[in-house]
């Protein structure tokens, strides 16, 4: 999900039976985050998630695509 802006973009990251997300805010990255904490920061910086627009799946980078093969 992203801001119509696309200033903000929150992902959910799923690792097996494991969910988080993630925003991504400028240069900056927030990992490992409740959707409480989503809420709880987006509500501080003034983003409104009725606001957030879904945009499509991006494939996975090739770090990501290895993570955890040996």
């Amino acid at each position: 999900m992203q801001t119509p802006d696309g200033v903000w973009r929150i992902e959910i990251i799923k690792r097996g039976r494991t969910q988080w997300y993630r925003i991504i805010h400028d240069d900056n990255v927030l990992d490992w985050l409740s959707i409480a904490a989503v809420q709880r920061l987006l509500g501080e910086a003034g983003v409104d998630m009725a606001d957030l627009a879904e945009i499509h799946a991006v494939a996975p980078t090739k770090d990501e695509s290895q993570h955890g093969v040996a």
